[in-house]
């Protein structure tokens, strides 16, 4: 768990935490998480990537997609992450750039033929922040009064839910609940949602893979997020409790708290 100060007129702080798990079913870690950051912190790069493709399929395009977006950050110019539109159109090269790659990849290594990975990356400034998102990994915007989820899960499931198919009773034990209808490095193309946000005082981030939103409810995230303790420690609640019903998948959380303290000029 680290923090890092942002001057300004009031103190904000961002407390943020970055925790993964092999769950308690599995024995490897498709998931990859991680956090960078520009200007002593002022902006921040929160991504989530959970791979699918086999074992070594899934681990290498989450790992590709987390080392890829760390590669293009570090040598952006962060003037040009000051807006929305600017952040929009960084995370749409990026993401365009990165899905090359791994499509490129999987066709010229059998042994990671169908490889792709879902992409839950955040760009944070300022209190402002802009979501991309492909796959059903997802973000969450936590306040007092519980949590929103700003991401729309791209699965078949999820269609079939809003096309009123089915009830939300029977999309949890669906059997293809599992199927995918964008990731990064399927297809050729990739286009993710771009979500704009307001990160305010007292709230929180959270960005997820599957293996926690299919074990806990928003209503459970927010009461869990919103307890005390640091961030590294709500994290931790967060990956016990889905263990503790029963763990099948790996669970990665990242939890970004935006903390305000009057008069802290520091």
């Amino acid at each position: 768990m680290s923090r890092r100060h942002l001057p300004g007129k009031r103190g904000i702080h961002l407390d943020f935490a970055v925790q993964t798990h092999v769950g308690m079913k599995r024995r490897v870690n498709e998931d990859h998480t991680s956090i960078f950051t520009k200007e002593n912190g002022r902006i921040l790069l929160a991504i989530v990537a959970d791979g699918m493709g086999g074992h070594k399929g899934g681990d290498t395009a989450s790992r590709m997609a987390v080392e890829g977006m760390m590669r293009e950050f570090g040598k952006t110019d962060p003037g040009s992450l000051a807006t929305h539109e600017g952040r929009a159109a960084w995370l749409t090269g990026a993401t365009e750039t990165l899905n090359r790659e791994l499509y490129e990849y999987s066709r010229q290594n059998e042994e990671c033929r169908g490889m792709g990975t879902t992409l839950e990356a955040a760009i944070v400034a300022r209190g402002e922040v802009t979501v991309c998102h492909l796959g059903d990994s997802r973000t969450y915007l936590i306040r007092r009064d519980g949590a929103t989820q700003l991401t729309k899960d791209h699965s078949l499931v999820n269609i079939l839910l809003e096309n009123g198919e089915i009830t939300e009773e029977e999309a949890v034990q669906h059997p293809k609940r599992n199927v995918i209808m964008k990731a990064l490095g399927t297809d050729a193309e990739a286009e993710p949602d771009i979500i704009p946000v307001e990160l305010g005082h007292g709230t929180a981030l959270l960005l997820c893979s599957d293996g926690l939103s299919n074990k806990l409810s928003g209503d459970e995230i927010a009461d869990t997020v919103l307890a005390d303790g640091t961030a590294g420690e709500r994290a931790d609640l967060l990956i016990a409790s889905a263990n503790e019903r029963g763990g099948e998948d790996n669970i990665s959380v990242i939890l970004i708290d935006n903390e305000v303290r009057e008069g802290d000029g520091r």
